[in-house]
C-alpha cells in the first residue's frame, strides 16, 4: 500500500493506497465512489447505501469480477472537494443479485470495511474529485 503525503490526496494517489494501478484500465471500474450525506454503511452492512442507477453492469461484473468494482469509497460533502468518509470492499460473488429490481435501483454488495484503507484515506480531501451532476439520487456515483 502506498500511503499519500498531506490532506490532499489525487485520484492517483488514491488508487495506489488501495493497491491498484494508479490509472484505471479501460473496460475496468474498480472503484466505485458515491457521496453520503449522512452517515456511512455500518460496519456489519452487506449492502451500500443507494439504490443505483446500475442498469445492466451488475450482471456483467458477476461475469468478469475483475472488471467491476473492488472497492467502494464513500465520500462526504455537498460540491467538490469531497473528502473521503469510508472505504468497503465489495463482494464480487453477490454482484447482479438483484437482478430483478429496476436498472436504477441496483443494490451495491459490500464484503467489509477496508480497515487499513479506510484509516490511511479517511478525512483526507480529493484533490480534483468527481462530478456528481446528475439530479437523481440514483445516479449520484462515479468510477474513479
Amino acid at each position: 500500500m502506498t500511503i499519500p503525503n498531506g490532506r490532499m490526496v489525487t485520484v492517483t494517489a488514491l488508487r495506489l493506497a488501495l493497491g491498484l494501478p494508479g490509472e484505471r484500465p479501460d473496460g475496468t471500474r474498480d472503484v466505485l465512489a458515491i457521496p453520503c450525506a449522512g452517515s456511512e454503511p455500518a460496519d456489519d452492512a452487506t449492502t451500500a447505501a443507494g439504490p443505483l442507477a446500475l442498469g445492466e453492469l451488475p450482471e456483467e461484473w458477476r461475469r468478469d469480477p475483475a472488471s467491476g468494482p473492488r472497492f467502494l469509497v464513500v465520500l462526504r460533502g455537498l460540491a467538490s472537494p469531497y473528502r473521503v468518509a469510508a472505504v468497503w470492499e465489495t463482494d464480487p460473488s453477490r454482484w447482479g443479485d438483484d437482478a430483478g429490481a429496476a436498472p436504477s435501483r441496483r443494490a451495491v454488495p459490500l464484503l467489509a470495511p477496508a480497515y487499513v484503507p479506510s484509516a490511511v484515506l479517511a478525512g483526507r480531501t480529493l484533490e480534483s474529485g468527481p462530478v456528481f451532476g446528475w439530479l437523481n439520487s440514483e445516479e449520484q456515483y462515479a468510477f474513479l
